[in-house]
């Protein structure tokens, strides 16, 4: 009895035109569009009550936003990627006068684009010039929350205006 064999070549060849034409399916559009971020300074000012002192904030933060444009075939609303700069943010404590400084640079939010939101970042702050932990532990870093509210051009996502105040967080028990 006589087997017939294929030549390795046409083997090689069927199997790479399977394999490319499952990566072009696959591959489709890009799943996001993205634009270079535009930088806004928003007037951040506040307080955060409580123990050892209550400590006023002021100071500018630094807000980017990238807009996103989802090409996919599941074709979702644009969005801002926002990424959120506290270190032109400072403390003055209210009854030593202590200089405190702010924490939580770079920290990122996703959202739907819309003409005005209001986004809510819990950051960390501790008495002195730099965000590092004292000999003190963890003990001497508290927290605060700061809400922006955001305008934005809902059609290249940058922020046309802001403002930003700073309170004590909520913990609930």
């Amino acid at each position: 009895m006589k087997i017939r064999r294929l030549p390795v070549g046409a083997v090689a060849l069927s199997l790479f035109a399977v394999v490319l034409s499952g990566l072009l399916w696959w591959a489709g559009t890009p799943a996001r569009a993205a634009f270079a971020p535009t930088v806004a300074l928003i007037p951040v000012s506040g307080t955060v009550t409580g123990q050892p002192e209550s400590v006023k904030f002021s100071g500018q933060a630094q807000v980017s936003s990238e807009l996103v444009l989802d090409t996919s075939k599941f074709n979702l609303p644009p969005a801002v990627i926002l990424t959120f700069d506290l270190s032109g943010v400072s403390g003055t404590g209210s009854s030593s006068g202590a200089k405190y400084v702010a924490g939580g640079n770079g920290t990122n939010v996703y959202r739907r684009l819309v003409s005005a939101d209001t986004v809510e970042i819990t950051f960390p702050f501790t008495r002195g010039t730099t965000m590092s932990v004292s000999s003190a532990g963890l003990a001497s870093v508290r927290s605060g929350v700061v809400t922006f509210a955001l305008s934005f051009d809902t059609n290249t996502g940058a922020i046309t205006k802001g403002t930003a105040t700073v309170a004590t967080p909520y913990f609930p028990n």
